[in-house]
């Protein structure tokens, strides 16, 4: 447990040290988006305290991103992490992973079965060292530097982040990010 919990706060602070670099830059690779997130399913579901099942639809036709695996990896993992954070108590969790393109994006979807996020929260989740308030629920932990980690690493891939939520039924994240197209490749 307290590697675990080393290991998170180290992830936070490397992600608030990217956040403050003025000259960080990607290390960008051109890949395929679908074996990345799989990757990603059968620990998440291991490590959660409660059941947790993780659906992956892959729409995408086999196009590549020229993306950085390792901050997308984490982008990702940061909104599976929520997800199961912010499950609803006793109840085993569902979350939906899909993936699609349109003609300029690879599009990617989180959406759960959670707690939700109440309206006038949605605005500032995206801040840095933002938490939702969960009331006498304690057993939450975190920095409110997750989201502010996925939003400024959507940013600098030039992608694009939205949040729907209905409080008491789950959340959505949507990323759109650029694709690369024969016609950038020559």
């Amino acid at each position: 447990q307290q590697l675990k919990h080393l290991t998170e706060l180290v992830e936070k602070i490397l992600s608030m040290a990217v956040d403050e670099r003025k000259n960080f830059r990607l290390q960008r690779e051109v890949f395929r988006l679908a074996p990345l997130i799989e990757q990603l399913i059968r620990p998440l579901e291991l490590r959660a305290s409660k059941p947790v099942h993780i659906r992956l639809t892959d729409e995408t036709e086999p196009t590549e991103i020229d993306a950085d695996p390792l901050h997308l990896k984490q982008m990702l993992e940061n909104l599976l992490d929520n997800a199961v954070k912010y499950a609803k108590p006793d109840e085993p969790l569902n979350v939906y992973l899909k993936t699609w393109n349109t003609e300029h994006h690879l599009c990617l979807s989180v959406r759960d079965t959670g707690q939700g996020i109440k309206k006038e929260n949605l605005k500032k989740i995206f801040e840095k060292f933002y938490r939702v308030h969960t009331g006498n629920v304690h057993d939450v932990k975190g920095f409110g530097l997750g989201l502010a980690y996925v939003k400024k690493m959507v940013d600098l891939h030039e992608g694009e982040i939205r949040v729907d939520s209905e409080y008491g039924k789950g959340t959505t994240f949507t990323i759109k990010l650029p694709i690369i197209r024969d016609e950038d490749m020559e």
